[in-house]
């Protein structure tokens, strides 16, 4: 663009020096008026050009915030103007990284006879997963005769999350049962089942209270129901590889959590950050706290090749835990 704009302003300037030749070595009027207009015309282009660039407004983004793989989106570069007047010419460097996967791309966008509402599209690249972040920069606006490219503030256009598509297993074989009974926490279940006595405590339901033992012991004692602990799923895998393989380990991934979820079963997700083994930790028991995993996942960048979760080591905790850890298939 830099070589256009001296280029016109070369042209501009051997019109500008025929002109004052053709003064010089003229005594006609004719020569002055050429020469007088052919000064003119750029402050006059500029002028009135100025009311359309100093009310402009760009914007960038994408029509859509998240889609899944191999599903079409399209980003949108959009130019508004406050006060309703066009402008010649705009142009602007756009720049799209993928934070996932690494990829750098950038290209050039012109709009011409850019009316108000006036917009440039493309097809968004989503045959990867990953979170896809979209800006613009050098962008100029040109008066009517191309001679002046006036600097506009550079925009960040949002992001797009590119989702897996979800590979759901046929089964999962989870333990139904720990043998290990635990309290059940206030609201979540009914009288009947199984329960334990213990003294009462203040804010314990009249409903609870087991008169008959409480009168025995001449004290307040309350029931307290048990419920089966049961062993909480981890899924684990490796944040890094190459695309081919990442997308198919999400793919997985996002299918086993699909099934736990329509089970109404908690899980947790963990990986390893391939740089730091840093372990990123997520519990998971509802599709909203699946949605923000998936996007920490999405905005952790994956290398081919890094530190893996490997297995999980044992605190107390971890005794009641299941592991089932996910790998893409290897191309």
């Amino acid at each position: 663009m830099r070589a256009v704009l001296w280029a016109r302003r070369l042209v501009y300037l051997c019109v500008l020096v025929g002109a004052l030749m053709g003064q010089l070595f003229d005594v006609g009027w004719i020569f002055h008026y050429i020469f007088f207009l052919v000064l003119t015309i750029p402050v006059l282009s500029l002028l009135l050009s100025l009311p359309g660039i100093i009310g402009l407004q760009v914007r960038l983004g994408a029509d859509c915030h998240a889609v899944r793989r191999n599903e079409s989106a399209v980003w949108r570069f959009a130019l508004k103007s406050r006060f309703g007047f066009p402008v010649a010419r705009v142009t602007a460097r756009v720049r799209m990284r993928s934070v996932f996967t690494g990829m750098d791309k950038t290209l050039p966008v012109v709009l011409r006879g850019a009316s108000p509402g006036i917009a440039a599209s493309w097809n968004a690249e989503t045959g990867h997963c990953g979170l896809t972040v979209c800006s613009a920069d050098r962008i100029r606006a040109w008066d009517c005769l191309g001679l002046f490219a006036l600097p506009l503030k550079a925009v960040s256009g949002g992001s797009l999350l590119v989702m897996p598509i979800e590979e759901v297993p046929a089964e999962i074989a989870l333990p139904e049962g720990s043998g290990i009974s635990s309290p059940v926490p206030k609201g979540k279940a009914a009288m009947g089942e199984d329960y334990e006595l213990r003294p009462y405590r203040p804010g314990d339901s009249m409903r609870s209270i087991h008169w008959k033992m409480s009168a025995k012991r001449d004290e307040l004692v309350t029931r307290e129901l048990l419920a089966e602990k049961l062993p909480a799923p981890v899924l684990t895998f490796d944040h890094f590889g190459t695309p081919e393989v990442l997308d198919k380990t999400l793919d997985r991934l996002a299918g086993y959590s699909r099934a736990l979820l329509e089970r109404e079963r908690s899980f947790e997700i963990r990986w390893a950050h391939p740089a730091t083994g840093t372990i990123r930790r997520y519990e998971i028991g509802c599709e909203r706290e699946w949605n923000v995993c998936l996007a920490a996942v999405l905005s952790d960048p994956a290398p081919e090749s890094g530190r893996g979760i490997g297995t999980v080591r044992g605190t107390e905790q971890d005794e009641m835990l299941f592991q089932i850890h996910i790998i893409g298939d290897s191309l």
